[in-house]
């Protein structure tokens, strides 16, 4: 399919987001770039429920990222852990220690990755890239513009944030330095005219209060004082001067000692249009339901759509790995809340093998159909999880096992509700699910209520579902209906 202008593509509320990473996906089906990849490869890729191709890792690296990542001990370990076959040749290097914004090499030229972007608007997909804004590689092309905080000893130091170790294949960038701030703008500006979305790694390390608690010190020693106004509140107005419905979504985590009021909550203040809600992939992964309700039901962005919810991405490990028995639930429970539903290439197949963020490949493994077959059907569903969001009350002695909500919308012109219900616990319960204010207005005397991940279909009286008993629901531990219904 030959594309057609324009490349730009909008992109719908609540959007899907593969997270495709580019260099071990070109490996995988053995292209030596983007023009090469044929239509049935792509699409392959991306399916027929992405809105979003979040194409990682596609910019120019230098050789000192991954001369260092073979030389490094705990890093050849953490691969050999990964891969037991592993090679140096598997190593190319961390996404994250971008030498340039240009086209890595791997991948092809600026014109194809351009030609990338429009086969994929041409199916509607919008593309989202990295943007990195705390730290370049350790061979940056920069790295003599002055950009970076020097140590007391004259070099460059290297990336961090506040808790963890030093980064040591990254250069840590100034953004108390009026230099640095202007030349990080001009890379936000020019990324943007390339792409409809980016994904701005660590986004909470620009913010002046982390910034302090980080290198606030070492700063003053060497003359720099702390901007007046934060480099978010500064730069995305004028982002969005030139594309006012760019997608930027910020990766961050909550440090609860540096912003009290929540560093998620902060980045939308500042400007992002969504942010990762880490909260509740840590709360799907303790099964605390108290303090899993009390996100859900309490958080003040939780029904706007900025907050981007996931199971799995590279930073993490596998869906099926991570949470084993309750994997299925705790996907249904994340991706069908509002906002961005991030998912990884591989995950739809239920794979279990992590894909290490410096490696090309990961541990062959066959599809998990006990997976893939309800997931598929999970992420067919998600299109009609859009329009207006409702919490479900739920009524009986075991409903505090259970986490129940709904949509309600008009995406193919017939009116449609999809209800999430997951037993989120170790035992087998039964509950009654209200729907009298989700199916207000509901016309048909009989609805067929489908479950996406089961294929099963319920047939229920409308009156019966609207009156006092509701929905009867029995599910096993961990065990979730998408039900699906239209009239």
């Amino acid at each position: 399919m030959e594309p057609t202008e324009p490349s730009h593509c909008p992109i719908p509320p609540h959007p899907t987001i593969l997270l495709l990473n580019s260099r071990p996906w070109l490996y995988d089906i053995k292209v030596a770039g983007l023009k090469d990849v044929s239509d049935d490869q792509l699409l392959a890729a991306v399916g027929n429920h992405t809105d979003v191709v979040w194409l990682q890792g596609c910019w120019e690296l230098g050789p000192y990222g991954q001369r260092h990542d073979v030389q490094d001990p705990g890093r050849l370990q953490h691969f050999k852990d990964c891969l037991p076959d592993f090679t140096e040749d598997d190593c190319i290097g961390s996404p994250y220690a971008i030498r340039q914004y240009i086209c890595n090499p791997s991948l092809g030229t600026e014109e194809d990755l351009a030609h990338f972007r429009k086969r994929l608007a041409a199916r509607g997909i919008a593309l989202m890239l990295d943007f990195v804004p705390n730290h370049m590689a350790r061979d940056s092309a920069w790295i003599e513009e002055g950009l970076f905080i020097k140590g007391r000893t004259g070099d460059t130091v290297f990336g961090r944030d506040p808790y963890s170790g030093d980064w040591t294949d990254t250069a840590q960038l100034n953004y108390w330095s009026e230099a640095c701030r202007q030349h990080m703008l001009q890379q936000l500006l020019d990324l943007a005219d390339r792409c409809d979305g980016l994904r701005v790694d660590m986004a909470m390390l620009c913010v002046n209060e982390v910034v302090e608690r980080t290198w606030g010190p070492l700063l003053r020693e060497q003359g720099f004082q702390r901007p007046a106004e934060e480099f978010w509140v500064w730069a995305l107005p004028q982002l969005r001067r030139r594309h006012p419905d760019f997608l930027l979504l910020a990766e961050c985590y909550e440090y609860d000692e540096i912003l009290p009021h929540g560093t998620m909550l902060e980045l939308l203040k500042q400007g992002f249009s969504a942010a990762y809600d880490k909260v509740i992939y840590d709360r799907l992964t303790e099964s605390h339901l108290d303090k899993l309700r009390e996100h859900l039901y309490q958080h003040p962005r939780m029904c706007t759509g900025q907050l981007c919810h996931f199971t799995e991405n590279h930073d993490e490990d596998r869906t099926a790995a991570h949470f084993g028995h309750r994997a299925l639930a705790a996907t249904v429970a994340s991706l069908t809340l509002p906002g961005p539903r991030l998912i990884m290439w591989g995950q739809e197949k239920g794979f279990r093998e992590r894909l290490a963020v410096h490696l090309r490949r990961a541990r062959p493994e066959a599809p998990d159909a006990s997976l893939s077959a309800p997931l598929s059907g999970l992420l067919g569903a998600l299109q009609k999880c859009r329009g207006q969001f409702q919490a479900l009350p739920v009524d009986g002695d075991a409903s505090w096992r259970f986490l129940a909500w709904g949509w309600k919308g008009n995406p193919d012109g017939a009116q449609t509700v999809a209800v999430a219900v997951v037993n989120y616990t170790d035992e087998e319960a039964w509950a009654n699910v209200k729907l009298a204010e989700l199916l207000k207005g509901a016309t048909a005397e009989t609805l067929h209520l489908t479950d996406v991940l089961s294929q099963e279909v319920f047939e229920r009286s409308t009156a019966a579902l609207c009156g006092s008993e509701g929905l009867v629901v029995g599910l096993k531990p961990f065990q979730s209906h998408m039900l699906v219904c239209s009239w």
